[in-house]
């Protein structure tokens, strides 16, 4: 059952280890793709604890000047488990369902469980509650060391999401049942098959304004392209949350819109329309393979560190100049996650 460890990682095109910067190159799409792809590889969390204590050791050694005895190769792998498991601030080992690599089994049973076809009342309320408390324990589990949030913020976060989601989904819900402005069943169908995705991602949005409000209010940190930072900027803030918001939105597109029409295909099919529970298993498949390319590509969208012309800023930052005298033009913020 262990996964093997060459496995983990393509041999082709080594770069030299380094830990100042992540393996791929961040500032193409596909360069951050492939980083994410690693961030979020479900293999991780098969690695023994052995494994994991041994990957720690070398990045801690490495990190000390001690001298190692490894490849490149084995660097980034022992990097990707370390990454993939312990806090970068606490240092602490995160539990396994709570990791970025454990969203993808996770979400594919609630996921599947969100698109149950004409659930209860009850059944609605429960999934939707169950993938807001995954997601704020999720969130909680890898937040910002550096920056806590307090105990009123979170649950008033977590009230929020619950909220709104239970919301979004009962009254779309309601309205398809009682609605009589719209005759036409293809378009009620197509805003039942909607729901789920309007429940999560609206919520999803909120979670994220509501739990990074004050960078909107107070502004986050600006730098310049040596790394200095100049200020503090409200109107980066709104570009960075927005950003982060979409993601989460991208994210959950593809996984709860494209099952449900694909499978309604699906169900036309004889051999399945004769073996209904057949259609499980295909479900299930189909909505791991989407999550597998959707999440890296959703949080991929726009670099971690994304720059923004210093007109788009507040005035004070529209007359600096670098290190050697010269206009500044463009600035830089750390989005997050």
């Amino acid at each position: 059952g262990r996964p093997d460890s060459a496995a983990l990682m393509s041999s082709a095109d080594v770069p030299p280890f380094t830990l100042s910067k992540p393996r791929y190159d961040q500032s193409t799409f596909g360069g951050r793709f492939k980083h994410f792809l690693d961030v979020t590889d479900v293999r991780t969390i098969l690695v023994s604890k052995e494994e994991l204590d041994a990957a720690i050791a070398l990045i801690r050694d490495f990190k000390e000047g001690k001298p190692v005895i490894a490849t490149d190769e084995e660097l980034w792998k022992a990097k990707k488990i370390v990454d993939a498991s312990v806090h970068p601030d606490t240092g602490e080992v995160i539990p396994i369902p709570f990791r970025m690599s454990a969203f993808l089994p996770m979400n594919v049973g609630i996921c599947a469980g969100l698109l149950i076809p004409n659930a209860s009342v009850g059944t609605t309320i429960f999934w939707q509650w169950l993938n807001q408390s995954y997601n704020i324990a999720l969130n909680h589990a890898n937040r910002n060391a550096s920056n806590p949030m307090s105990n009123q913020q979170v649950a008033v976060s977590y009230a929020s999401a619950v909220t709104i989601s239970c919301g979004v989904a009962l009254g779309l819900r309601r309205f398809v049942e009682r609605t009589t402005l719209i005759r036409s069943p293809q378009v009620l169908s197509a805003i039942r098959m909607l729901t789920p995705f309007a429940a999560v991602s609206l919520a999803g949005v909120a979670n994220v304004f509501i739990m990074r409000g004050n960078e909107i209010t107070e502004g986050i940190n600006i730098t310049n392209a040596d790394g200095d930072v100049v200020g503090q900027s409200p109107k980066a803030g709104v570009r960075a949350v927005s950003q982060v918001a979409l993601s989460r939105v991208l994210t959950s597109l593809p996984a709860l819109m494209l099952p449900p029409i694909i499978m309604a295909q699906v169900e036309r099919i004889p051999a399945i329309k004769r073996r209904p529970l057949l259609a499980i298993p295909i479900n299930l498949a189909l909505i791991t393979s989407i999550f597998y390319t959707s999440l890296p590509a959703a949080i991929a969208m726009f670099p971690q560190k994304s720059a923004v012309p210093v007109t788009s800023l507040e005035p004070r930052f529209h007359n600096l100049r670098d290190r050697a005298g010269r206009p500044i033009n463009t600035l830089y913020y750390n989005k997050g996650l």
